[in-house]
């Protein structure tokens, strides 16, 4: 089978179409032949940082839709023929290939009314954006919620799921987006580079402040954001940590949470694998429902897989780009 393997952690230059065998299930696990991928910064961004479990060449790739074509002896809630997604465990990775395995407690099933080009655009940035407004926020009717970064997949997702949750949100991202994220619901968008996002937020509010902020941008952005957010609100960490950067409300009582996707394999239980899967149940389901766009902008052969990633590093892209098989 063709592959996209990475030969060593520096770059996209390293990432090579490759051959391979196909990989043959474990016991808890399910091999799919890959009908579509969704490109995430996740993917660049370990093409130059690697993964300290990882055995060069490391075929790469993390958001998989596709049909199940074998299962491990025990594994039952699964057939062959399945249509199905997932987020692999980035420990072994493996979705830039013709087929891929996974632990059956990891995968979604997908109805025949979503294709698989939207059922791959929602794993990564879905999985996370859904993590930070009912996870972590539990937002709720009414509230006033802020997303930094919203022009990209995680800060689309959170756009549209917070307005699915009766917020009033406030997206923040370049001029391109804008249309884009109106469509989605939010109830203003903010140009960070032409306006004043203090001076906005606090039109929009009417000095109320925020009862929340999701962050996809970085700690500085957190930081600056967390001026802006009420007495005893909250604010979603996502693309970054706070680290050694100072919060600029720290008498507000925040409470600071962090998503962190990758980590769920390493440090999660059983459980919170689980909920992965329950969570790609919930945002197919909400897709095919014409509830919840996919936000898929391009689509790319598996050839111009490593094009899409330098396109999606350069941020020239709107929404999610998926590769997609022969």
């Amino acid at each position: 089978m063709n592959v996209w393997r990475l030969t060593k952690p520096e770059g996209l230059t390293h990432l090579k179409l490759e051959e391979t065998e196909k990989p043959t299930p474990n016991s808890d696990e399910i091999c799919i032949q890959v009908a579509a991928v969704s490109l995430n910064p996740m993917d660049y961004k370990l093409a130059n940082w690697g993964y300290a479990t990882w055995n060069y060449p490391q075929v790469i790739g993390l958001d998989v839709s596709g049909t199940v074509t074998e299962v491990g002896k025990d594994v039952v809630q699964f057939k062959a023929g399945d249509r199905v997604l997932f987020f692999a465990d980035p420990r072994t990775a493996g979705g830039f290939a013709e087929f891929a395995t996974c632990k059956a407690n990891a995968v979604s099933r997908i109805s025949d009314s979503l294709d698989f080009q939207q059922a791959a655009a929602l794993p990564c940035a879905g999985y996370s954006a859904w993590m930070a407004v009912y996870d972590k926020l539990q937002a709720k009717p009414g509230q006033h919620i802020a997303i930094t970064g919203a022009g990209g997949g995680v800060g689309g997702f959170a756009v549209q799921l917070a307005k699915l949750a009766g917020a009033h949100v406030y997206a923040i991202a370049d001029q391109q987006h804008h249309e884009r994220l109106l469509q989605y619901g939010a109830d203003a968008v903010i140009d960070p580079h032409k306006d004043n996002v203090a001076m906005r937020i606090i039109e929009l509010t009417e000095d109320h402040l925020l009862h929340s902020v999701i962050d996809c941008v970085s700690a500085k952005s957190g930081s600056m954001m967390s001026a802006l957010i009420r007495y005893n609100g909250h604010i979603v960490m996502v693309a970054d940590q706070f680290n050694q950067v100072p919060l600029l409300a720290t008498t507000k009582a925040l409470s600071l949470h962090e998503v962190a996707l990758h980590g769920t394999f390493a440090h999660g239980t059983p459980e919170h694998i689980y909920h992965l899967a329950d969570i790609g149940n919930s945002l197919s389901n909400l897709v095919a429902e014409g509830k919840l766009d996919a936000m898929v902008t391009e689509v790319l052969p598996f050839e111009r897989l490593v094009e899409g990633l330098e396109k999606l590093k350069a941020m020239s892209h709107s929404g999610k780009i998926v590769i997609v098989m022969d």
